[in-house]
């Protein structure tokens, strides 16, 4: 039984390359070198899925009392708000995208070390802005898929791209599984123990960049496929679009709420409490935490799909949208009265559903659009912004639990979870007002059009 995890991990692995191989056999692409793009951006996804899980249980490891958990915890969103904007302005002077992901991975390489050699907050800290650095390069490469292969076909780029952190995922589980049934609950716990995730995730980071020398990327494509794009012009479309950015913004504060190292850190919590309520114990959910972000990813995924091939095309943009705040909600409202670890890994998939469908909607309108100016890009913008919202969401959520965590409290933990989960459910209802609102200009302006051009 120890081993378990393992071996159901391994098979779902297998079962998810297969499930790619023939999702890649049977897209029509003409040209050559979108497989290794493809394999590569599942390969960049892995030590960023593994790490940032991390983020929380190593701090609680270094620091008992939690004073500075908030620190690496809203670093990783932080330094999104700066990064992708810069990653527009290198491609620019550059006019390469390949440049951009080459420095993620050298700043990844950069930030891990520190941690290895020596475990502390500053440290994890440093690592969490790599990790941060690395996520902001997810628009990197739908731009250069959208433009060396997608061109025009934009939902083609997001439900093909949509696959590789999944695959990602299915294999930072694995390893996750691996290293706790190995190392035992009370070793993996441990500071020397858990750097040798970052060794893991610093290996990956070099067999990344070998695959990266061998794309072939050509430059006479950049900002090609803004010619099947709408380039934003009128103060009517400009709101529009930063209405569009603040409702992105409010989608990755609920995201990360309740998942990633949020998530990991309270259902490590759960299994202590449904062990022995009396007695403080974090330690106990190592046979199966690294299924959460699994389960997460799965429900993404399946939102996504769901969203693109049938929800839009039968109920429409808003019912959809309404579909995933409903599901989201419910969601949240069962994560106040489950308090078993496996109830709540089980209701996680809803989680990862909500998102896939509410975030693949604003994705796609997103990647329609484009600027007159080649130093920014619509994704850059809408992604920084997007890690506003996410640093804001890791502080909020970290700063209120991190005192009943230092104190070692279930009492108080579960009653600043119940706070934030009713705070969550207010900002979903905030951002299908602003959707409904969206929805309602995109409407008027359709028909306006139409009309004037009768």
């Amino acid at each position: 039984m120890e081993y378990l995890p393992i071996y159901i991990n391994v098979a779902v692995i297998l079962l998810a390359l297969m499930v790619a191989i023939l999702v890649i056999r049977f897209i029509k692409i003409e040209q050559r070198g979108y497989k290794l793009l493809f394999i590569t951006y599942t390969l960049f996804w892995i030590p960023l899925m593994l790490l940032r899980q991390y983020t929380g249980v190593m701090e609680t490891a270094i620091d008992a009392n939690l004073v500075f958990l908030w620190l690496p915890m809203a670093a990783y969103g932080f330094i999104g708000i700066f990064a992708r904007i810069f990653a527009d302005w290198l491609t620019f002077k550059t006019h390469s995208r390949k440049s951009m992901i080459y420095l993620a991975l050298m700043i990844g390489t950069i930030t891990y070390l520190p941690i290895i050699i020596y475990p502390s907050t500053i440290t994890n800290t440093i690592q969490s802005l790599g990790v941060g650095v690395g996520a902001s390069i997810i628009g990197t490469y739908q731009l250069m898929f959208n433009e060396q292969y997608g061109k025009s076909r934009q939902f083609l780029t997001v439900s093909l791209l949509s696959i590789p952190p999944l695959l990602a995922d299915f294999i930072s589980s694995a390893i996750q599984s691996t290293f706790s049934s190995i190392g035992g609950s009370e070793v993996k716990n441990s500071v020397d123990t858990l750097k040798y995730l970052w060794v893991i995730g610093l290996v990956i980071v070099a067999i990344t960049f070998v695959c990266v020398f061998f794309i072939k990327e050509n430059k006479n494509l950049i900002y090609q496929d803004d010619v099947y794009k709408k380039q934003i012009k009128t103060n009517n479309e400009w709101f529009y679009f930063l209405w569009i950015c603040l409702l992105g913004s409010l989608i990755a504060f609920i995201r990360w709420a309740n998942s990633g190292a949020i998530a990991q850190l309270n259902i490590e919590v759960l299994a202590g409490y449904a062990k022995n309520p009396d007695v403080w114990d974090t330690k106990l959910a190592s046979s199966y935490e690294g299924y959460l972000s699994l389960l997460f990813s799965l429900g993404q995924l399946f939102g996504g799909l769901i969203t693109g091939l049938i929800l839009i095309n039968r109920i429409g943009k808003m019912f959809s949208f309404t579909i995933g705040c409903a599901v989201w909600i419910i969601y949240e409202i069962m994560g106040i009265y489950i308090l078993n670890p496996l109830g709540y890994l089980a209701i996680h998939v809803l989680n990862g559903f909500s998102y896939g469908v509410v975030y693949n909607l604003i994705l796609g309108f997103i990647l329609q659009k484009t600027f007159n100016s080649k130093k920014l890009s619509p994704v850059g913008v809408y992604q920084s912004v997007l890690s506003i919202g996410i640093t804001g969401s890791s502080f909020f959520t970290t700063w209120l639990k991190k005192g009943p965590l230092g104190a070692h409290d279930y009492t108080n933990y579960f009653h600043a979870a119940k706070i934030i989960n009713c705070a969550v459910i207010v900002v979903i209802v905030v951002a299908w007002l602003i959707f409904m609102y969206s929805w309602f200009i995109e409407k008027w302006n359709y028909q306006k059009l139409w009309w004037t051009s009768r």
